[in-house]
């Protein structure tokens, strides 16, 4: 569908093959041979780097053959007193498999202590549902060797899930259809849930307006009259039919300020009579307390926002809330019977933990085919991070101070908060073809520190920025490669398919994932130093409820050119993005930028605010080539800022609802970047070509080479600076795109998706290289499956 020939970069004079990691870094063993052929394609040279090992083809067949044993089981009908040897109960009913994941490990341990190992060690977990009490912890004495590693599996053809949740049971009639049972650990402050999942599906809390079931995302919501002060807002009046028993039970989940997150917040009072809520708390709102925008993200009028756990609002099966004061849940099964079904609240924010630390890491560990499930979630905790930080907590699987560990073919159904968190040190592990679905965050997530960050716009001294990054950890070399990721962001809006945050990155691979349906961000990388790979990504349907995002965002990224592991950046090279949305409701259009699509009674515009591949502030040396970006608002690329020698090149944008290409805000300390041999795309008639914020001045050293059509149209383009028509003569006059052509690049079929290039195309005559794109997404034979999920 995207194909067209093979891809080769080197062409472009400035773009320098990369000697990256793709032969042998970490995809799994059916994604190998696929990342070959991408990098024969490509002319890269294998990499010279320390690359995570291989399982050779002779321990392949050897684990092959012994694949239905193990050294030992776990079951729900076993002991932790029994040997484990045994993958069921003996008949005597005097031996056989463990109770819990723990026993197992504790038995590998005595088996490790005993005499060296001349095998890897394997660990079977049989079907059934585990509900863990506490977190599963692997530390370094649980490390196998890259020889001999340590296997924790599922049983062949069998689902084990390791769930953090509670059934809850001793249901009894309350009123109608709607059951209840009292929680004694909730009134002892033990405990407390914004989750109840039913038949293992999450369940909708009791809230204020109801959304239409076939428009879930934007409707359901009241809007916010004006603020009143920094913690009231006042509401439209009639936007409440009832009065509330308990008001100081029910939470306002809200979007504030220009919709770049949301925000769940305890109500301390509702004045009916004059239509004000007042909060327990202000909204996160800390950008940064160094940069002294403690005002920043504040309340603004015609902000989204629901009432939630309230139970008069209780009207509809599949509803719950829970009163901490009475210690009750209440709770409308979709079922006519409770007492024949399953229902679970999440008590566990960590089902298991690799954790070592640098001196003594955690290594060689496998954890393949389990399902995790039920985990709590522990947004929001505004007294602990700011706004645009990784959430502090909940993470299903958590890595740390973890080397050459592989989490596989696991199923993350619903978890509380991330799916998988690698947090400070780690490095060589491999998340390999997971799949990851309705997570409360993000999907995956590499973060480092946790501490507030100094302001970014000042970390322009060499010495500076050498200190802060000195102040980091270092992620080496960690590979997530062919993982679906989807409907991530449930509870924390945030959320995105995977997200690096705060660390040194050295060369850490996110590749071939199909990631999609998320409210903000497909991928995210974000204060941080070094070099990220992000390849081969397939990315559609996100920014769904946030605005201001990309299908692949950097923001605040360095390098440090005295470190020769840090000097290098970003490479962002063949994915397929398309459809960023964007979502924005206030009163007004913010910072000038267009409303299109969507306008419910001019309260929710969408599609707003969201481009393809968005270069935030201080984007320095990233390499942006060879993607193809499809149907976003803003653009198929945006720069904003103080972006140094970025190279954006050989890349496809087609059709952004209001302007293909955005250079926004530039400072006049840009400089060195290059826009050359794109191809760019558009057929809407009012769109344009270019959005700028100020003319560029320094900031391009070659904007040039590039093919552009607009459907046969004008290519309009937003100078702020020049008064009479905007064209794109005046563009050229300015010394820009000198050797561009104003031509159709002949598409096989844009209609039908496939934008390979007709051989008589013009785009090859200025140098475009043929995209092939077929490798795009997780490997064959899981590649068909996933995109079939998705649509």
């Amino acid at each position: 569908m995207y194909g067209g020939g093979p891809v080769v970069h080197s062409t472009v004079d400035s773009l320098q093959p990369i000697d990256l990691l793709v032969a042998k870094s970490g995809v799994a063993a059916g994604a190998r041979a696929a990342c070959r052929r991408c990098v024969a394609a490509v002319g890269m040279k294998r990499t010279q780097l320390q690359e995570v090992p291989a399982m050779s083809s002779n321990q392949e067949a050897s684990n092959s053959r012994e694949q239905l044993t193990a050294d030992f089981y776990v079951a729900v009908n076993g002991r932790d007193q029994w040997s484990g040897r045994l993958p069921e109960p003996n008949p005597a009913g005097t031996d056989g498999p463990f109770a819990t994941l723990a026993g197992a490990r504790d038995a590998v341990r005595e088996l490790k202590g005993s005499g060296e190992l001349k095998k890897p060690v394997r660990v079977m977990i049989r079907s059934g549902t585990y509900h863990l009490t506490e977190s599963v912890v692997f530390t370094a004495q649980d490390s196998g060797t890259q020889q001999y590693p340590t296997i924790y599996q599922a049983y062949p053809a069998e689902k084990p899930v390791l769930s953090g949740g509670r059934e809850i049971t001793d249901w009894r009639p309350y009123q109608g259809q709607i059951v209840c049972t009292s929680l004694p650990e909730v009134a002892e402050g033990k405990w407390f849930f914004r989750q109840l999942f039913f038949n293992g599906k999450r369940q909708r809390r009791a809230s204020y307006p109801n959304p239409d079931r076939d428009d879930p995302l934007y409707s359901g919501w009241a809007f916010i009259e004006e603020p009143v002060g920094p913690t009231a807002f006042r509401y439209q009046p009639g936007t409440f039919p009832r009065r509330w028993a308990k008001p100081r039970q029910a939470e306002i989940n809200i979007f504030p300020w220009l919709c770049w997150n949301n925000d769940i917040v305890p109500i301390e009072d509702i004045d009916y009579d004059e239509c004000v809520i007042s909060l327990a708390r202000p909204v996160i709102h800390r950008l940064n307390a160094a940069m002294g925008e403690l005002d920043f993200m504040s309340l603004m009028a015609g902000n989204r926002f629901r009432v939630e756990n309230v139970l008069e609002e209780l009207d509809q099966p599949g509803e719950w809330c829970l009163d901490r004061e009475a210690a009750v849940v209440y709770f409308w099964p979709p079922t006519p019977s409770v007492q024949d079904d399953q229902v679970i609240a999440p008590a566990l924010s960590r089902l298991i933990e690799l954790r070592g630390t640098t001196g003594e890491p955690v290594r060689h560990i496998t954890i393949k085919g389990l399902t995790f499930a039920h985990s709590q979630a522990l947004f929001p905790q505004p007294e602990i991070l700011p706004h645009n930080y990784p959430n502090s907590g909940g993470h299903a699987v958590y890595l740390e101070g973890a080397e050459h560990c592989t989490i596989e073919d696991c199923h993350f159904d619903a978890v509380g908060g991330d799916g998988i968190r690698l947090q400070h040190y780690n490095a060589h592990n491999r998340i390999l073809n997971n799949e990851i679905a309705h997570a409360g965050a993000e999907g995956v997530c590499l973060a480092g520190v946790e501490q507030e960050l100094p302001g970014h716009v000042n970390w322009r001294d060499p010495e500076v920025l050498a200190r802060l990054a000195g102040e980091r950890p270092r992620s080496v070399r960690n590979v997530v490669s062919g993982n679906h990721i989807h409907h991530c962001g449930a509870l924390e809006k945030r959320g995105s398919g995977v997200y690096i945050f705060g660390i040194n990155s050295v060369d850490n691979v996110i590749s071939h994932n199909l990631i999609h349906d998320l409210p903000q961000r497909g991928i995210m990388i974000q204060h941080g130093f070094g070099r990220n790979i992000i390849e081969y990504n397939h990315i559609h349907d996100v920014s769904l409820e946030a605005a201001d995002t990309g299908g692949i965002n950097t923001l605040a990224w360095y390098v440090v050119d005295s470190d020769e592991e840090l000097k290098n950046g970003n490479v962002i090279r063949y994915n397929i993005i398309r459809n960023v949305v964007g979502c924005g409701a206030f009163g007004e259009p913010q910072q000038s930028i267009p409303i299109t699509g969507r306008a419910r009674d001019r309260r929710i515009w969408t599609p707003y605010c969201g481009y393809g591949i968005y270069l935030d502030w201080n984007a320095i040396r990233t390499q942006v080539y060879g993607n193809l970006v499809v149907g976003n608002t803003l653009g198929g690329i945006m720069m904003l800022g103080d972006g140094k020698d970025n190279l954006i090149a050989n890349n496809i944008l087609v059709d952004s609802s209001e302007s293909q290409i955005y250079w926004a805000s530039i400072r006049d300390d840009a400089q060195g970047n290059r826009f050359v041999r794109n191809i760019v795309y558009y057929t809407q008639p009012a769109a344009k070509l270019i959005r700028i914020g100020k003319l560029p001045g320094q900031a391009f050293a070659e904007h040039d080479y590039n093919v552009y059509w607009h459907d046969g149209e004008e290519l309009g383009i937003d100078l702020p600076e020049v008064d009479s028509t905007k064209s794109f003569q005046q563009w050229q006059k300015l010394g820009y795109d000198q050797h561009s052509v104003v031509a159709d690049p002949l598409f096989a079929d844009p209609g039908s998706g496939d934008f390979s290039l007709q051989p008589n195309s013009p785009a090859l005559e200025i140098g475009f290289e043929p995209l092939d794109l077929s490798s795009v997404g997780p490997p064959a034979p899981d590649r068909a499956a996933d995109e079939r999920a998705c649509e």
